[in-house]
């Protein structure tokens, strides 16, 4: 089975780390990855800013970064059962921006006359999703590489949420 290790560093928000980390360990093994092995940072903007100016050179806050530990497009490919573990990478999360984003998607949800319910833990689950298909090789640079990647993120978000994922507008990740 595929290990998922979430911590939360973040001085004063809190998830259910266990419960994001089952989350990201069912798609891992629905994906044919059951020997992946992911670490989860949850941190805070300051946090996120300086890994994506140190990481990226962008010098602001974004809601979720993801390092692959295996970039190599040259390097041997071994299929991933015959491995014993698989060392994807890291994903990291601002608590503080996922908070923000959730409570615009409850304010967009209001304003359409929906059920405003949707919590900092579906957002963090969300970015977590969106972060592990980075690290599976999966992008949305492109339109058909968004709409893949799109349609994946439905349908492993369906247990979570029925909130319309992809109708917030995530582009500023904003202070």
């Amino acid at each position: 089975m595929s290990q998922v290790q979430t911590d939360n560093a973040h001085p004063s928000l809190q998830v259910a780390c266990r419960r994001l980390s089952r989350h990201l360990e069912g798609l891992l093994d629905v994906m044919g990855r059951p020997r992946a092995v992911v670490d989860v940072q949850l941190v805070d903007d300051a946090a996120i800013h300086a890994l994506n100016q140190q990481w990226r050179g962008v010098d602001a806050v974004t809601d979720v970064l993801s390092f692959a530990l295996e970039d190599d497009a040259d390097a041997p490919q071994v299929p991933a059962h015959m491995l014993p573990i698989e060392l994807l990478g890291d994903i990291i999360i601002s608590l503080d921006t996922a908070a923000r984003q959730a409570a615009e998607m409850r304010r967009f949800l209001r304003d359409r006359g929906e059920s405003s319910r949707y919590s900092m833990w579906q957002e963090t689950c969300f970015l977590a999703t969106h972060g592990l298909l980075h690290l599976l090789g999966y992008d949305h640079q492109g339109a058909t590489d968004a709409v893949e990647m799109e349609a994946l993120e439905a349908r492993f978000m369906a247990t979570v949420t029925t909130a319309p994922i992809h109708e917030l507008d995530r582009t500023d990740h904003g202070q």
